[in-house]
């Protein structure tokens, strides 16, 4: 469409527009409604900034000549021929900040707005943020909250405070419009209105469809389970899943080969097998299918395919998405390590799984590997871990809507098909949700046609909408161990230093001191203790006064308290950290032992006693 078509088309959605005249290419132009803006209608110029093709804040007639043919001569030179179907339109200026807005259809998220600083520069700065379709007006906010520009809103700018309603109604109404692609560049923000100048679409259907949310808690509760391919041999797939379950009776395995494996009857046939409810597939890919068709018959609604070389090695998998729908299955994988719930050990990992309250959901096999060995050294202990594989079927989504604990849920993302119903599922979900992506480079889509189409880079998109609907983006994987979620946190420090350097990377959950808390503190501590938090107990810091500060810092209202100890010559760690074992503190406290050899002892003593510590400031705060 031509802008004067759009300005007439979005005045049916009650989106303001300027007022505006249209001139043929040989008129001479006439109008009463001065400064206004001259801009060439034409199918031929793609972005009429570029090609010199817009003259603004033009005060007269005589101008307004000058301007058509300045704007004759620059088409000109950029090999633009114009002819009579084309024309000129006149648009009165409007005073205000030059803001952005676009539309965008992903093809995993589907319908996205995007929102933002506009101008010549849209582009080049990319202050802009990404809100879904389906997203309310908290959730806009929140979305406009990551943007500079958001400052207009909250604290104003040079005298001047804007309205945000104005901008959520805007996004109200653009997620009303059902168009492939879209910009609206720029909207002038006055105090009391929103007025679209230019704008550009694609009046395509933005249908991507989409798929049902599955609801499957029976996935987090396996009763009888066969294992299909379990193995002697030790360095195979199956000998490590046998070993991970052997000491379950409601496990039973499968093998043609076999009689017995770790003291197990060995089923040589799936027919054999009693009804089960859940299975787990480690066989050779041409099997599968009619694996999985034979488990039918043997009441199987949860079935987990270890087996690798599907999608990833360029072989078809979707009769496997086929084979759930038509039998009304779930299948978890292929390509995956398996899964641990309810205190049972169905993957191939580290047998040394601890109970907790830690959950992790990955889409690499490598990674819950490494997390699990990881966990069972520092002693932290897992509610669920769940490898998803290629999804082929069951996706995060249906992972989060299932899941009915309360624990926080951490995912390591690489890369989703149906962002909707991610979107949707963390929106729903009553636990936290703390998403580690990989991939952050971003790989721009080039787009011909529009701005948004640039701007829509995945990374940026998918850390946008998530943290939008309410999720928290980590930076580092590590922080996926943890099931913590705090808001106030204390720091005790025998080295202020350090404190400093962690004291900026939670800056926002730092446990503000109350007037009477810095008076008890001080009441155990030297005088020149730091009188704020981090606090700094001073480099000679002994045990004795740790203890005291901790036995007071104990009954503050802070969420956790991170006690920092470094390799002073007078500080003797491992006697600090028996504090840690010897005392019922009532807030959760992480000892953070900053130091080589000098700490091995005492990293030694925390974990024979299954105290989490950590060794680096970064760990420590990866999941804050």
């Amino acid at each position: 469409m031509l802008e004067n078509e759009i300005y007439d088309w979005l005045n049916n959605y009650n989106i303001n527009t300027p007022q505006y005249k249209v001139f043929n290419i040989n008129e001479e132009p006439d109008i009463n409604f001065y400064p206004v803006a001259l801009k060439i209608l034409s199918d031929k110029v793609v972005h009429k900034t570029d090609a010199g093709a817009v003259v603004i804040n033009i005060e007269n007639r005589e101008a307004l000549r000058k301007a058509k043919r300045c704007i004759e001569c620059n088409l000109q030179q950029h090999n633009i021929h114009i002819d009579d179907d084309d024309k000129f339109l006149v648009s009165k200026m409007q005073p205000g900040i030059e803001l952005f807005f676009g539309i965008v259809n992903d093809a995993c998220f589907g319908k996205v707005i995007v929102f933002g600083a506009g101008g010549i520069f849209t582009e080049l700065f990319k202050d802009i943020c990404f809100i879904d379709s389906e997203a309310d007006e908290d959730e806009i906010k929140n979305a406009i909250a990551q943007t500079k520009i958001s400052t207009l809103f909250t604290k104003g700018f040079r005298g001047k405070k804007y309205n945000i309603q104005l901008i959520v109604d805007l996004v109200k109404k653009l997620q009303q419009i059902d168009v492939q692609e879209m910009d609206i560049n720029p909207v002038m923000l006055a105090e009391d209105a929103l007025t679209v100048v230019d704008a550009r679409v694609i009046k395509c259907s933005s249908n991507l469809g989409s798929k049902n949310i599955k609801y499957i808690p029976e996935l987090f509760s396996p009763k009888k389970i066969a294992v299909i391919g379990v193995s002697e041999h030790k360095e195979k797939i199956g000998y490590a899943l046998a070993k991970n379950t052997a000491e379950n009776e409601n496990i039973f395995y499968v093998n043609p080969h076999l009689k017995e494996l770790f003291n197990k009857k060995v089923y040589n046939t799936i027919d054999e097998l009693p009804l089960v409810d859940t299975a787990v597939i480690a066989i050779p890919v041409n099997a599968i299918k009619e694996t999985i068709q034979q488990l039918v018959t043997k009441k199987v609604k949860n079935i987990i395919i270890i087996t690798a070389g599907f999608k990833e090695a360029g072989r078809d998998e979707n009769f496997l998405k086929e084979l759930a729908e038509t039998n009304h299955i779930n299948v978890i994988g292929p390509n995956c390590i398996g899964i641990y719930t309810d205190g049972l050990n169905l993957t191939f990992g580290t047998h040394d799984i601890i109970k907790g309250d830690a959950n992790l959901f990955s889409q690499s096999g490598a990674i819950v590997a490494e997390l699990m060995d990881k966990a069972a050294l520092k002693k932290i202990g897992f509610e669920n871990i769940i490898s998803v594989g290629n999804m082929s079927d069951v996706d995060f989504a249906d992972i989060i809507n299932s899941y009915q604990g309360t624990s926080a849920i951490n995912l390591y993302v690489e890369g989703i098909s149906n962002g909707k119903n991610l979107l949707r599922a963390i929106r729903k979900s009553k636990s936290k949700i703390r998403v580690f992506k990989a991939g952050k480079t971003e790989v721009a889509r080039k787009a011909a046609f529009s701005h948004t189409g640039n701007m829509a880079g995945n990374y940026e998109m998918f850390v946008g909408l998530l943290k939008a609907a309410g999720a928290q983006m980590l930076n580092d994987v590590n922080g996926l161990l943890y099931p913590y979620d705090f808001k106030k946190v204390l720091i005790v420090t025998n080295a202020g230093g350090a404190g400093t350097v962690m004291s900026d990377l939670i800056s926002d959950k730092l446990y503000v001191l109350s007037i009477d808390e810095i008076e008890k503190l001080s009441q155990v501590l030297p005088s020149h203790w730091s009188k704020n938090n981090p606090v700094d107990i001073i480099g000679d810091a002994s045990y004795e006064r740790y203890s005291k500060a901790l036995k007071v810092a104990d009954n503050f209202n802070a969420d956790a308290i991170y006690v920092l100890i470094t390799p002073q010559f007078m500080t003797n760690p491992e006697a600090i950290c028996k504090l840690f074992v010897q005392n019922n503190f009532k807030t959760k406290i992480f000892p953070i032992l900053l130091g080589g050899e000098i700490m091995q002892p005492a990293k030694t003593y925390l974990q024979e006693n299954n105290i989490i510590f950590f060794e680096e400031l970064t760990e420590a705060v990866s999941f804050l």
